[in-house]
């Protein structure tokens, strides 16, 4: 079953916000590599980046400050109106299904998913995977945190490392470890949340 995001922002709810929230300090040293890796691609252009489920824009607004131009892509009205109302320089936000990226324009440096994917099953996830590809500029890299499968998946999503390699055929996974699970709720650690680093090939 697909993640009925509408329906969270709609009571409104954000658990992924609190999530966010506690694993910042390891999301800054990846934004370290990156931003590492990509500042000399072109010099005098800061390197681009693309939030795919932004929620509020807290990653963006990190991704913002450590030199990237960011692309916030959700699909919810909600989630727009919250991110642009805090917006900074270097930060666009847009309303899309993150399975048709169509109107943006390809080069994107850095791809973050921090739990959109895992809510999406079957044919959208072969979507997703085919919009992010085209976007991807040679040598970006795609940081994606995600929730594994477990019986809550109906609830918080879930996507095995399997899963994800399937839907990212283009991609290289180059790195993977357990994400941070402190102050979670008891069964969304039962799904063993990870961090997987993919080198664009």
């Amino acid at each position: 079953m697909e993640i009925n995001y509408g329906l969270y922002y709609r009571l409104g709810l954000h658990p992924w916000e609190h999530y966010a929230k506690l694993h910042l300090a390891n999301f800054e040293h990846q934004l370290q590599v990156e931003i590492e890796q990509h500042a000399g691609a072109s010099p005098g252009v800061l390197p681009r980046a693309i939030d795919l489920g932004y929620g509020s824009g807290i990653h963006c607004r990190r991704m913002a400050a450590a030199g990237f131009e960011v692309v916030g892509v959700d699909a919810q009205q909600r989630a727009l109106v919250r991110a642009r109302d805090q917006a900074g320089p270097h930060e666009t936000y847009v309303q899309a299904d993150v399975t048709d990226l169509s109107e943006l324009t390809p080069g994107f440096n850095f791809f973050l998913d921090s739990g959109c994917l895992q809510g999406l099953v079957g044919e959208a996830r072969s979507r997703y995977g085919h919009a992010v590809g085209r976007l991807a500029a040679p040598g970006a890299t795609f940081l994606a945190l995600q929730f594994g499968n477990s019986r809550f998946n109906s609830f918080i999503g879930g996507i095995s490392r399997e899963e994800l390699q399937d839907v990212l055929p283009q991609w290289a996974l180059i790195d993977d470890y357990p994400a941070e699970t402190r102050e979670l709720g008891w069964f969304q650690k039962q799904s063993r949340p990870h961090w997987y680093r993919f080198l664009y090939r």
